[in-house]
């Protein structure tokens, strides 16, 4: 790969690579919004385990209200963190396209710029993750 970007390169790979690896704000920029997204998902795939102590919260005829509550403040906690996340590229919410919240994506909804950090100098020559 060149180490001057090429003007017809679509792929930007090389001002991502330059960006992750010029600041530690970049870096921890994304390591956090890495974060904020594994926190929704986790809360996500926790449904069924809600879900199931209702369930038997229901069949004790014990009352679900607090904890409905709780795990409805946590999702909305959660989901506001993730779609404050700002790009450090390009400024605008990472995961905001329009109104509604891509939970999938791991690049930035308007540049493209992946959240997974990438390799940097001090982490040696090889370049596969694995």
């Amino acid at each position: 790969m060149a180490d001057s970007p090429n003007p017809g390169d679509s792929s930007g790979s090389v001002k991502e690579d330059a960006i992750t690896q010029q600041t530690p704000h970049v870096r921890k920029a994304l390591r956090q919004i890495s974060r904020a997204r594994t926190r929704l998902l986790v809360c996500l795939l926790t449904l069924p385990v809600y879900m199931v102590a209702v369930w038997m919260l229901l069949q004790n005829q014990r009352g679900i209200d607090a904890f409905m509550f709780i795990y409805m403040a946590l999702w909305a906690a959660f989901a506001f963190d993730m779609a404050r996340r700002r790009c450090p590229q390009c400024g605008k919410q990472f995961f905001v396209k329009t109104i509604f919240l891509n939970l999938i994506s791991k690049r930035c909804m308007h540049c493209g710029l992946s959240a997974s950090p990438a390799a940097t100098p001090d982490e040696g020559s090889d370049s596969r993750h694995f």
